[in-house]
C-alpha cells in the first residue's frame, strides 16, 4: 500500500505519487486540449509525430538505434536476409538503414502521410557514422499508402514491424488480416504500441486520460491519426482472430493506486477492464 506522497518506482512502472492523483480537473483539461488538437490536425493530420525534429541529429540518431534494439529484445531473432515492412515509419527511414545494416536482405516502410520526405543528408550522414556503413536510401522501399489495404505492397515479407504508429490505426483487425495476407510462412511480426494519451501537458501524470470520454465526446476531438482507445488485449484478440499466434509484452505500467482512483471516472465500456495498467507494450506475433 502506498502512502500519500510518496512514488511508487519499479523496473518498466510508471512513477505516480498519490499528491498528483488526477481529480476532475484532468478531465477538463484533456477535454480543452484534445478539441485544440483536433481543430489544429484536422484535414493534415500529424506533422511532427515525435516532439523534435532530424535537425536534431544526435538525438535521431540514438532514437532509430534504440528503436530496432528494442524490436530485437522483444521479438526479432535475427534481421539476416529477411524481407522487412515497417509500418508507420514517421519523420525518416532511419530504422530502415539500421536493419539493412544488420542484414537484411531488403527493408520497405508504409505510411498513411509522407512524413518522411523531409530527412535530410545532414541526418543520414550521421546515421551512416554511427553505423560504419553511409545510408543507401536506394535500398530503402518508401510507400505513402492506404490502410488497411495497403495498395501498391506485394510482399512477401519476413518480419513486419512498427513503433508507436498501431494506436494511431482506425482498424487494428483489417489491418492484421491484410498484413497475414502479405506475410510469408513462418513470418514474424513486433509492433510497440503505446496506450498512453498522447497530450504531453497531461501525459505523465494523468496517462489513462483519453478512456475518461465517452464515444461521442472523443469523436468530438478526432483527426486523421488520432490515437485509438484500445488496449493490449484489444490486440492480442485482433492478432489471434486474424491467424497470428500473439503474446504481449508490457513496458510502461501504471501503479495499482493510480489505476484504482482514476477507474470510476473512466467512460463506460473501460472502467472494469483488467488491462488498464498495461500502458505501453508490444504485440509479439507469428505466423505458421
Amino acid at each position: 500500500m502506498t502512502t500519500t506522497g510518496t512514488p511508487i518506482i519499479g523496473p518498466g512502472r510508471l512513477s505516480m505519487s498519490a499528491a498528483r492523483h488526477p481529480n476532475p480537473l484532468w478531465w477538463t483539461l484533456g477535454l480543452g486540449l484534445g478539441l485544440a488538437n483536433a481543430v489544429r490536425h484536422r484535414g493534415k493530420a500529424y506533422r511532427r509525430p515525435r516532439p523534435y525534429t532530424t535537425e536534431e541529429v544526435g538525438r535521431s540518431v540514438d532514437y532509430v538505434v534504440a528503436v530496432v534494439d528494442r524490436w530485437e529484445e522483444d521479438g526479432v531473432r535475427s534481421w539476416e536476409g529477411l524481407r522487412v515492412l515497417e509500418l508507420g515509419p514517421g519523420p525518416d527511414l532511419g530504422t530502415g538503414a539500421v536493419i539493412l545494416s544488420r542484414g537484411a536482405a531488403s527493408y520497405t516502410a508504409a505510411d498513411l502521410f509522407p512524413l518522411a520526405e523531409d530527412a535530410g543528408s545532414r541526418y543520414y550522414d550521421a546515421l551512416g557514422e554511427r553505423l560504419g556503413v553511409p545510408v543507401d536510401l536506394d535500398r530503402i522501399g518508401y510507400h505513402v499508402t492506404a490502410f488497411p489495404g495497403l495498395p501498391g505492397l506485394d510482399g512477401p515479407y519476413d518480419v513486419v514491424v512498427s513503433s508507436a504508429a498501431l494506436e494511431h490505426f482506425e482498424d487494428v483487425p483489417a489491418t492484421f488480416a491484410r498484413l497475414a495476407e502479405l506475410a510469408a510462412p513462418n513470418a514474424t511480426m513486433t509492433h510497440h504500441v503505446d496506450g498512453m494519451v498522447h497530450m504531453r501537458g497531461i501525459r505523465p501524470r494523468d496517462p489513462l486520460n483519453l478512456l475518461r470520454y465517452s464515444d461521442w465526446t472523443y469523436r468530438r476531438m478526432s483527426f486523421p491519426g488520432v490515437p485509438n482507445r484500445l488496449r493490449a488485449s484489444d490486440y492480442l484478440a485482433a492478432a489471434e482472430a486474424t491467424g497470428w499466434r500473439a503474446r504481449i509484452v508490457p513496458g510502461r505500467v501504471a501503479t495499482d493506486a493510480y489505476v484504482e482512483r482514476v477507474r470510476p471516472g473512466l467512460a463506460r465500456p473501460f472502467r472494469d477492464r483488467t488491462d488498464l495498467a498495461t500502458l505501453t507494450f508490444s504485440v509479439v506475433c507469428a505466423r505458421d
